[in-house]
């Protein structure tokens, strides 16, 4: 008897490491692994289905002001501006390269957390987007006496 319980808690127990195992596997081959990285710390960008994401350290207002300086540059041209409260998205056109636009939404997460997301063109292009987050960084984080 003493033999059979002590079998059914091994077996119970492998089971678990086993799927404890497993689960990790299933994140990475599903794609998800992708966006579930990009979203544990603050600032770490993932890109999944066309779309690159972040959540930024800074408020709505901050990052939205970032994203406006951004696509106002000659390298973008305004298609639409939206801006409601907690989320906001900008259309411009990208004019060194032909017929893609950029489409940036920031969202309000938390009072210092703020969500953005950027897609170009209609299937994505993620080095142009990253391009463009880099451009939103700049404005965002830098130092006070640069300021305009």
């Amino acid at each position: 008897m003493q033999s059979r319980i002590s079998n059914d808690m091994r077996l119970r127990r492998n089971r678990r490491r086993f799927l404890l195992l497993l689960f990790p596997l299933l994140l990475l081959s599903s794609g998800c692994a992708v966006l579930v990285g990009g979203m544990i710390g603050g600032g770490v960008a993932g890109y999944f289905k066309g779309v690159l994401k972040t959540e930024e350290n800074a408020t709505f207002d901050k990052v939205w002001l970032a994203v406006v300086e951004t696509v106002e540059r000659e390298d973008f041209e305004i298609v639409r501006k939206e801006s409601g409260i907690g989320k906001a998205l900008v259309e411009a056109r990208i004019l060194k390269k032909e017929d893609a636009v950029a489409y940036v939404t920031v969202a309000y997460k938390k009072p210092e957390v703020t969500k953005i997301s950027i897609r170009v063109g209609v299937f994505g292009d993620e080095e142009e987007s990253r391009r463009i987050l880099g451009m939103i960084r700049e404005k965002l984080y830098r130092p006070a006496s640069e300021s305009p």
